[in-house]
């Protein structure tokens, strides 16, 4: 994978010491492909998680989900049909934690949005095998806030979530459908509850392990889980001013991000959600 580095100096006069002003940034992409993420919206990795690191994933999120067993039995009973959506992973499995400063995605996102990002939040989602419209999700996209019209002083959100797949994404599985630029629609919202194709829509199929980078308001859509169970890990990022994910209930009080922030770094605390403001 190619790489290119970027040298950031955050013009803030308050940052005196060095590692707060001056940032060098390895990209673990070339910059071609980020202009291509830009102009489209999205940008494929495969095979990040291989062997030994992918099946620690896999058996974290198999013992988070035995553990949240009812919380998952309501979950997929219900008729929206997201399948199990577990929140704050980084607070219930240290292998979770451990993706906090994933390079070959936070540094796409730090170069995308400026050295000063932090975490939105890693959740996962579980789909399972079915025919009907439960085991799919409808068009939607993660940041709705766009304004019609746009004031001048608008400060539009950006977000870049990555959708890591733990198993293979494919027909069986249900593929992820996006469409391209769509995150540059201003002018326009997602329809509500709308499973049908767009003509412009691209679907993504890549082997267990791949990540698919969004930004946040990209549109997408799952199609249907409809033989094998599809374990997939939402990892986001944005800047450190917008406050973290609404969703998901109050983070755990005895979190284990809690305790790691009492011996972060300067660089934890901010991914975490602590400084990086004016």
């Amino acid at each position: 994978m190619s790489q290119h580095q970027i040298h950031y100096e955050v013009l803030n006069s308050r940052n005196t010491k060095e590692n707060e002003r001056h940032w060098a940034i390895e990209v673990h992409a070339t910059q071609r492909e980020l202009q291509t993420f830009d102009e489209s919206g999205y940008l494929v990795r495969e095979k990040l998680f291989q062997g030994h690191d992918l099946k620690r994933l896999r058996n974290a999120l198999d013992q988070l989900e035995e553990r949240e067993r009812e919380t998952r039995d309501d979950a997929v009973s219900n008729k929206r049909g997201w399948g199990f959506i577990p929140r704050y992973l980084m607070d219930k499995e240290p292998v979770f934690l451990e993706l906090l400063k994933f390079q070959p995605v936070l540094s796409i996102a730090r170069a995308m949005m400026g050295p000063l990002v932090r975490l939105r939040g890693l959740s996962a989602r579980i789909s399972y095998p079915g025919e009907d419209h439960r085991q799919q999700t409808p068009w939607h996209q993660h940041l709705r806030v766009i304004s019609n019209p746009l004031p001048p002083w608008f400060s539009r959100p950006h977000c870049l979530d990555a959708l890591i797949y733990l198993d293979d994404l494919n027909i069986d599985t249900g593929p992820v459908s996006i469409v391209p630029g769509s995150h540059n629609w201003l002018d326009r919202e997602v329809p509500t509850d709308a499973y049908e194709p767009i003509a412009e829509e691209v679907e993504i199929c890549v082997p267990a392990g791949s990540a698919v980078l969004i930004h946040g308001n990209l549109w997408h859509r799952a199609l249907p889980t409809l033989k094998t169970k599809r374990r997939m890990l939402i990892l986001s990022y944005t800047p450190t001013w917008l406050r973290k994910s609404p969703h998901g209930g109050p983070q755990p009080e005895d979190g284990l991000t809690k305790s790691f922030l009492e011996e972060a770094d300067l660089e934890e605390q901010m991914l975490l959600g602590v400084g990086g403001y004016s």
